[in-house]
């Protein structure tokens, strides 16, 4: 499996695991699934999914940096779900505190998946400046 095919594997599950757990934040703070803002919210991390997915599919000169921002806030989603998380001690807390941490350590592979990328991209220059110097 090539790296692009990672990097859009774990940055899309990343998403879902934030998506799903900030939609549980949501719900314990009281405010309804149907809010404009809250599928607003929602929606942002839609695109930075979609948008690293696509620059991943294009191997573009800064996808690397923008996998490696978008799955840290895909991380930071999931921690700050991790620590506000009203009820610890249930099955309910307990289960979302698992899938917190599942969604750290996926944003972590997204973080180091993107630095993969950068490595191959800034590889793949090097060899091309190479080739150039070579005529």
């Amino acid at each position: 499996m090539k790296n692009s095919d990672k990097v859009i594997v774990v940055t899309s599950v990343a998403a879902v695991f934030a998506l799903v757990l900030d939609a549980i934040m949501f719900l314990q703070h009281g405010q309804s699934l149907a809010d404009p803002e809250v599928w607003g919210r929602l929606l942002v991390f839609i695109i930075l999914a979609v948008i690293v997915n696509g620059l991943a599919l294009l191997k573009m000169r800064f996808c690397g940096y923008t996998t490696i921002l978008v799955n840290l806030y895909f991380a930071i989603a999931s921690l700050a779900t991790f620590q506000t998380i009203d009820s610890r001690m249930t099955v309910t807390g307990v289960l979302v505190q698992g899938l917190s941490i599942i969604g750290i350590l996926l944003g972590c592979a997204g973080i180091y998946y993107g630095i993969k990328q950068r490595a191959e991209y800034t590889q793949a220059r090097i060899k091309k400046m190479e080739e150039q110097a070579k005529k």
